[in-house]
């Protein structure tokens, strides 16, 4: 995947600076409280008092460490990731404040570069990478206090520019440092850390069959010694927290189960939050099913979270009504998981349309008025580009965004819950964590491609200007 030259493409002639520097300030600006007061964002499994009781553990709790959760306590590691060496370091109160900050600042800079260098102008990649940070699931992780996935996410974005780097620059530093960065993810949130190692290296795949049959040898020689050291960096850094998982027998054990019974017992438990195929329209009409589950303005009504069980029920209603349900008392306890969410997926429309836009340049062809028109313009060019890329992410979005629907639509993510490692996986609306970089990449390419069109010294500008 050689870098193109950029000089026949046109960019916003702004200072390459002023695009990440304009990330950090709207970051700043809309986290303002967390800088100038005492505020701390509400966060529940990251609660002051679950991290008092960690950074109490801490720098040992990184080798071996006892959380006196409960009367009996239990054994607890905390991975050595950057994320709990701040915590050990910065004031319980600054961290709790800041750390969601720093992830976001970091992932949006990531995005923001891995999109620049897949050969989209800075103004594309600025889009892209707000669309990455501020739609999606990912800033609406931080009432649910899930600091793992924030971590993920960071490091997820750096193994993929590291990738894509490495695949242009073809030096083995750039796939160990790829491999390094998968490793961090895994250790921040396994379960979709292993996600994003799947995303990583159909990226790989991707870029570089792509390519193969244009380089010479010693190219293709880089590619797969880079990939290896990729392969082995990722699992050096990712050993312990790999370990930890099967050591535990999560991967075996299942809530519940009885024996005889644990294949079907374990479909169920691993298949309660499945993404309903209905609520697709939440991801680019905001709040159409609601916000989170007991929201005081707009609850959440959809059916995610909702035990398997009730799903011939059509209403609490009628649940409650088979149940003979007589009591208060039992019927909240019975509605527990008619339905549950915390945290939203949510695109926006405007992100539709830039997506939509990327996808109608697939089959766009201008029609040409006479003989000088018949050479290669900037259209053509800018196609041959970025039309595998697109269909790419959008191959991305679609096997994600089914394999999410979980019970609704068993066979994908069937099959990959049949994979090691894998079947110890919860929740099919994990997935959409891989939507999310599809969609923001997708919609990087629509902005681009609008950019582009919007020059004011156009070809088409120009023949306009002749008649």
């Amino acid at each position: 995947m050689p870098k193109a030259k950029r000089s026949s493409l046109r960019d916003d002639g702004l200072p390459s600076w002023v695009w990440p520097v304009a990330l950090l300030v709207l970051i700043v600006i809309y986290f303002g409280r967390c800088f100038t007061s005492d505020q701390i964002l509400m966060s529940q499994d990251a609660s002051l008092a679950t991290l008092s009781r960690a950074k109490a553990m801490l720098p040992a709790g990184l080798v071996s460490g006892w959380d006196p959760i409960n009367w009996l306590g239990m054994q607890i590691v905390y991975p050595a990731t950057p994320t709990w060496f701040l915590l050990y370091l910065m004031p319980l109160e600054s961290f709790a404040r800041l750390i969601y900050v720093f992830h976001i600042m970091a992932a949006a800079l990531l995005s923001f570069y891995w999109l620049r260098r897949m050969e989209l102008c800075n103004i594309a990649a600025f889009f892209g990478s707000l669309v990455m940070t501020f739609a999606g699931s990912y800033l609406t992780y931080i009432q649910p206090g899930h600091i793992g996935k924030f971590e993920m996410t960071t490091f997820a974005m750096l193994a993929l520019l590291c990738l894509t780097r490495g695949l242009q620059t073809k030096r083995w530093s750039d796939f160990v440092w790829a491999g390094v960065a998968l490793g961090l993810s895994l250790q921040g949130a396994i379960d979709v850390g292993a996600l994003m190692v799947l995303l990583v290296a159909a990226w790989f795949l991707f870029n570089a069959g792509r390519g193969w049959l244009s380089v010479d040898d010693r190219t293709r020689r880089s590619w797969v010694m880079g990939f290896m050291s990729l392969v082995a960096a990722s699992g050096v850094v990712a050993f312990p927290i790999v370990r930890s998982l099967f050591g535990s027998g999560l991967v075996s054990n299942v809530p519940g189960a009885q024996e005889g019974d644990v294949s079907e017992q374990k479909w169920q438990w691993a298949t309660q939050w499945s993404y309903p195929p209905s609520e697709v329209v939440d991801l680019f009409a905001p709040g159409y099913h609601g916000w989170k589950t007991q929201d005081p303005r707009s609850p959440y009504w959809g059916a995610l979270g909702r035990n398997p069980q009730f799903d011939p029920f059509a209403t609490p209603a009628a649940l409650l009504k088979a149940a003979n349900v007589t009591s208060a008392a039992q019927a909240n306890q019975i509605l527990q998981f008619w339905n549950f969410r915390f945290n939203g997926d949510f695109h926006g429309t405007v992100t539709l349309l830039m997506i939509l836009l990327a996808l109608v340049a697939l089959f766009a062809r201008e029609t040409r008025e006479s003989p000088e028109e018949a050479r290669p313009d900037w259209r053509e060019e800018w196609l041959r580009r970025h039309q595998a890329a697109i269909v790419f992410w959008t191959v991305v979005a679609a096997v994600a965004l089914l394999a999410s629907f979980g019970r609704h639509f068993p066979p994908p993510f069937r099959l990959l819950h049949s994979l090691p490692l894998f079947n110890s996986m919860r929740n099919p609306n994990k997935l959409l964590v891989i939507v999310t970089p599809a969609l923001a990449a997708l919609a990087a390419i629509g902005m681009d491609r609008l950019w582009r069109e919007t020059e004011p010294g156009s070809d088409r500008g120009s023949r306009n200007a002749k008649r």
